[in-house]
């Protein structure tokens, strides 16, 4: 009998894996439900498993070099930065994401927090229950229909999130050099350089993967190119932006606002840790990909493309593909 090994489902506490539990059982295939929390711990449990799935843990080329059987690596989300993806190539294993399973939740998210920082829904709330009463207090406002909004990757999630942002009437712009141009035109947004969103956008949104390329891409030099009174959201990954030049922006006032879903080190439970001193940063546990839909869409998502590898199909959530047809 072939086996699937969640091996951190402790992570997605208080989910429903009936999904992955009924579908590979009828597929003939043993799903186990792991709470690893070591690299040792996962070796063990994945040493004779057919394909994994993983939330946050890292698979990593010592992992996958012991693994003797396995064919596919799934993630549980759309990012993969956790798995050797190079490693896992080198042993012909298929690495897989869900792409798409939470795009409305992302964007529905990182317009809430575009709305949020710029009516300064948070920051009233904060200083109102501080006992000040003032409209005036804190950086100034504008309709959304004056503003530009520059997304920096055009996925699926910022397409989505373009389509909400029209319907404020903001002006839109993207960098995605990955992205043909007749996709800019369907959405009706402006292709642009880098440096052209950096000095051009009133609100800049962050949809790409992280990589090696994209760490700290929103950094001191970064943020000097960009526009005085900046706002800065992200919903992608924490390590695109450097913490500590974010900061100190948001402290210089260079960086009006920043709405972040999430952060450089996860997760911070300090109450008094340094990024909660600052009234105009709105901060959001990683939450961007929650409702009970996108749940049930991602675990079905998991089962259904290890039942796809282990009968030998590619489905088209492989990330190494390319590389694997070679």
């Amino acid at each position: 009998m072939k086996k699937f090994v969640m091996v951190d489902s402790h992570t997605l506490k208080g989910t429903d894996f009936s999904p992955e539990l009924n579908l590979l059982s009828e597929n003939g295939i043993e799903c186990v439900l792991a709470e690893c929390k070591t690299d040792e711990e996962i070796i063990n449990a994945v040493k004779d498993a057919d394909a994994i799935g993983l939330n946050y843990s890292h698979i990593t080329k010592d992992i996958i070099l012991k693994m003797q059987n396995c064919k596919a690596i799934i993630r549980y989300g759309i990012g993969f930065d956790t798995v050797d993806v190079e490693a896992a190539t080198e042993r012909g294993i298929a690495v897989c994401n869900l792409p798409d399973y939470c795009v409305d939740e992302v964007a529905t998210h990182a317009m809430a927090l575009i709305l949020d920082t710029c009516r300064k829904t948070t920051f009233f709330d904060k200083s109102v229950r501080a006992g000040l009463w003032d409209s005036n207090y804190g950086y100034k406002m504008h309709r959304l229909s004056a503003l530009t909004l520059g997304l920096i990757g055009f996925g699926n999630t910022a397409r989505l999130l373009s389509h909400y942002a029209k319907s404020f009437d903001m002006n839109i712009i993207s960098y995605d050099p990955y992205a043909p141009d007749n996709l800019f035109e369907q959405y009706g947004v402006t292709s642009v350089s880098l440096e052209k969103l950096y000095k051009e956008s009133d609100i800049i949104s962050i949809h790409v993967p992280l990589t090696d390329e994209t760490k700290h891409l929103i950094n001191k030099d970064t943020i000097e190119k960009m526009k005085d009174g900046v706002i800065i959201i992200n919903t992608s990954r924490g390590p695109i932006i450097s913490i500590d030049d974010l900061l100190e922006a948001l402290k210089n006032k260079k960086v009006c606002a920043a709405g972040l879903d999430v952060v450089e080190i996860e997760p911070i439970k300090d109450p008094n840790c340094r990024i909660y001193n600052y009234e105009n940063l709105v901060v959001t546990p990683h939450a961007a990909y929650n409702s009970v839909e996108a749940s049930n869409n991602q675990h079905m998502k998991v089962a259904k493309t290890a039942v796809q590898v282990l009968n030998g199909e590619m489905p088209y959530n492989v990330v190494n593909i390319k590389k694997l047809s070679k």
